[in-house]
């Protein structure tokens, strides 16, 4: 059951789509000036279409009776046994400066984040930080699982 989806807050997809139309736009000038327009257009697609699977990107939180299944659909997807869980906390907002996808934050630390409120998840050997589109609801369906396992 998904009990948490977050997405791309629409300032971040304005700055996004501002410096991925800027950078496309140096590079098609770039490549008309230097006559080879047909190579310069290729690489503006394909800057235009990976800054479009970044905007759609989303973080989503799931749960079963066994494990905690994060998604960072399209690039990314793991489980966590809840058995190994030793602790589920709030963490403090995310934003540009973390970054976007799945990231290495940290010795031991990894998030899955599209920015704004997130949760952590502890294991022995890992951190998680995971945007949540309302962490307080995530931790309590978190909390109450794994009270009855």
């Amino acid at each position: 059951m998904v009990i948490s989806e977050a997405r791309l807050a629409r300032d971040s997809k304005g700055l996004i789509w501002g410096i991925a139309g800027a950078s496309t736009i140096v590079i098609v000038i770039s490549a008309q000036a230097g006559g080879i327009l047909l190579p310069g257009l290729l690489i503006a697609a394909g800057i235009v279409a990976l800054t479009w699977l970044i905007l759609r990107m989303t973080v989503s939180i799931a749960i079963t009776d066994e494990k905690i299944v994060l998604r960072c659909e399209p690039f990314y997807l793991t489980a966590i046994p809840l058995s190994d869980l030793s602790a589920v906390t709030r963490a403090p907002d995310t934003s540009l400066s973390e970054g976007y996808g799945i990231r290495v934050l940290g010795r031991n630390i990894r998030g899955v984040l599209v920015g704004g409120p997130a949760v952590a998840l502890e294991t022995a050997s890992r951190r998680w930080i995971i945007s949540a589109a309302d962490p307080e609801e995530v931790l309590a369906i978190i909390q109450a699982q794994i009270a009855t396992t």
